[in-house]
């Protein structure tokens, strides 16, 4: 599997940047995990819409959102100009009433995930957990030839992830807060939460993602580092992981 870093900023994009979104490919897989503000400008740049199989949404605030509106034209247009055969696919959950925008006439179809869900699209293995958010979300975890990856979207330290994220050779996870805000919004994570979890989860990598506006995002890897002794990275536009 190979992870791509399109959009990593919480909340809004900073210039000529975006929020949340992340490219996921395998040698039979394209799909994008979020959507986020201004995600789509940077998708381009790698795939265009024909060539995606699937998008998962971990929910639906408009930081991890805000870009399905144009995917959804995007994809008509694909399918009017016959570039693309089949709807595209959207997972979600059913817990927003966006969720019913995600079936756009026959061009895509959205599809309700819960944390019982179990999908084997073409070898590739998805599972997912409920997460403590202001906004009901599913962290999701990525299988496929023996390796795994695991995308927490937004959460807090109150969730009991550990499990789920067992052994996972990326663990992709939100740090919205520094060490010394603990406490200070009960549905984020700081770095060292987000450290820990990787460490208590026995991840063999950790990237930490979905990054405040205020202070030096860079001391977040050292805070990180205190806790968690694996591979640590800092999100970044067009950073890319092999799994």
């Amino acid at each position: 599997m190979m992870l791509t870093v399109l959009g990593y900023w919480g909340a809004y994009p900073e210039e000529n940047e975006a929020t949340a979104g992340y490219l996921l490919q395998t040698d039979r897989h394209t799909v994008l995990l979020d959507c986020g503000s201004g995600i789509l400008s940077k998708l381009w740049k790698y795939v265009r819409h024909e060539d995606l199989d699937a998008v998962f949404i971990s929910h639906f605030h408009h930081d991890h959102t805000a870009d399905i509106g144009c995917l959804l034209y995007a994809g008509k247009l694909a399918m009017a100009f016959k570039k693309r055969r089949v709807p595209l696919a959207i997972y979600a959950n059913y817990c927003s009433a966006r969720f019913q925008e995600l079936t756009f006439g026959d061009n895509s179809i959205g599809i309700e995930i819960t944390p019982g869900s179990k999908l084997d699209l073409n070898g590739l293995h998805v599972s997912f957990a409920p997460t403590v958010h202001d906004e009901y979300n599913l962290a999701m975890r990525f299988e496929y030839e023996g390796k795994a990856l695991v995308y927490t979207g937004d959460m807090g330290p109150a969730t009991d992830l550990n499990d789920f994220c067992r052994g996972a050779d990326l663990l992709l996870c939100e740090a919205s807060l520094y060490a010394d805000e603990k406490g200070l919004i009960s549905g984020h994570m700081t770095s060292e939460e987000t450290a820990r979890l990787a460490n208590e989860a026995g991840a063999k990598s950790l990237m930490m993602t979905h990054f405040p506006h205020i202070g030096n995002v860079s001391d977040m890897a050292s805070e990180a580092a205190r806790y968690y002794h694996g591979k640590i990275y800092l999100a970044q536009t067009g950073l890319t992981i092999t799994v």
